[in-house]
Formats: structure tokens, C-alpha cells, sequence
């Protein structure tokens, strides 16, 4: 096989490189300095596909701590960013495997994070919703939803509710459309009738039935 094509990336230490017209992937400067590739040179195949895996690896690795350093991100988050860049299993578990070894990547400590992150505005369901989509283990949102105290949940839930009332009558309907909200919101449905509740009594607006 040959290599037809080496081509810069921007001013980066990174080249686009093509092998018998065909697009290969991105080399690093040091496997192509090491290993002197050059285009126009004939290559034995099955030595060629060792030097890509080490190349691989190397441009797993840096491309994934560049995408931990701008983003919050979990295993799945970063294994899937790899994915989409084209790189194959074996190659993205190595990098996985290293990443770890780094402490670069904590699924737990990322968890937590994204709890106090978005515990404001979204109650613990919403955020364990979240979680389990990027992968999280259920033991690890378990941890986290055991130690959210129900005052904390309520109080956070009424700073909502009260925004959501703010210009609304206390009627049945009203009363309805705002618990409908908060759980929406990812509140259970007792705090979030309780913070409606209370919402409207902070009005100075004497809460009805329920019925």
C-alpha cells in the first residue's frame, strides 16, 4: 500500500492522511516523524495497520482529554464522542481504560457535579433521568437521590412554584397546571403538592381542596 496524500490540520501537530486515494485518518507528527511515513512510499500492509493502532491510540487519547477539558462529561458521554470520530471499539476501551488510570474520567465525581449543577432548577427524578442517560449506574444516582433531604427538595420546589403563580388566580385549574409543572420538573408528587400549597398560601391566598 501507499501513502498518496499527508495534509496538515490547521497549525495543529495533527495530518489528515490518505493511502491509496483513500482517506485513512488523522496521524500525529510523531508517528510520522518515528516511523518515517511519507507519501509516495510503499508500505507493507499488515505493518502499516500496527503503526495506525499506536497512531490511534495517541490521537484517541489527546482528542478525548481536549473534549473532557471544555465539557462535563461521563464514560458514555466521552466513549460516544469517540465513536462519532471513527475510532474502533478496541481503540475507544484503551482509551477508556487510560482515562481512568488518569483519574481523567469519574463517573461518580461527574454525577455529582451534574446533581448540584442542575438542583436549582430540576428536581432529584428529572436529574436521575438525566443521569441515566448518559450512562450513569443506577447504583451511583441511588447514592446520590439517598442523600437529597425532602426540606431541601420542598424548598427548592416552592421557589419554582412561586414563579409559576406569580400572576395566577388560586383556582383549581391553576392549582393543577402547577403540580403538573413540578413534577414535570422531576419533583416527587407529594413535595410538589406541598409546594404548590404553599405557594399559593404565600400569596396570602387561602389554598382550596385538593378534590
Amino acid at each position: 500500500m501507499k501513502i498518496t496524500k499527508i495534509k496538515r490540520i490547521a497549525s495543529t501537530s495533527r495530518f489528515h492522511v490518505y493511502t491509496d486515494e483513500r482517506y485513512c485518518g488523522i496521524f500525529l507528527d510523531e508517528i510520522l516523524a518515528r516511523h518515517n511515513l511519507k507519501t509516495n512510499v510503499e508500505y507493507d500492509e499488515r505493518e502499516f495497520k500496527k503503526i495506525k493502532a499506536e497512531n490511534d491510540e495517541k490521537v484517541s487519547f489527546d482528542m478525548a482529554v481536549g473534549y473532557i477539558e471544555k465539557y462535563m462529561v461521563s464514560e458514555k458521554g466521552v466513549k460516544d464522542y469517540l465513536k462519532k470520530k471513527g475510532f474502533g471499539d478496541n481503540t475507544i476501551q484503551n482509551t477508556l481504560k487510560k482515562l481512568e488510570d488518569y483519574n481523567l474520567i469519574n463517573d461518580e465525581a461527574f454525577a455529582k457535579e451534574y446533581f448540584q449543577t442542575l438542583s436549582a432548577s430540576k428536581g432529584k427524578n428529572a436529574i436521575a433521568n438525566k443521569l441515566r442517560e448518559k450512562g450513569i449506574s443506577q447504583e451511583i444516582i441511588n447514592s446520590l437521590t439517598e442523600e437529597i433531604n425532602e426540606e431541601d427538595e420542598i424548598e427548592k420546589a416552592v421557589a419554582l412554584a412561586e414563579k409559576f403563580v406569580k400572576n395566577r388566580e388560586n383556582t383549581p385549574k391553576n392549582k393543577q397546571k402547577c403540580l403538573a409543572h413540578l413534577v414535570y420538573k422531576g419533583y416527587d408528587f407529594s413535595v410538589a403538592q406541598q409546594a404548590t400549597k404553599i405557594a399559593f398560601s404565600n400569596k396570602g391566598e387561602i389554598s382550596e381542596s385538593w378534590d
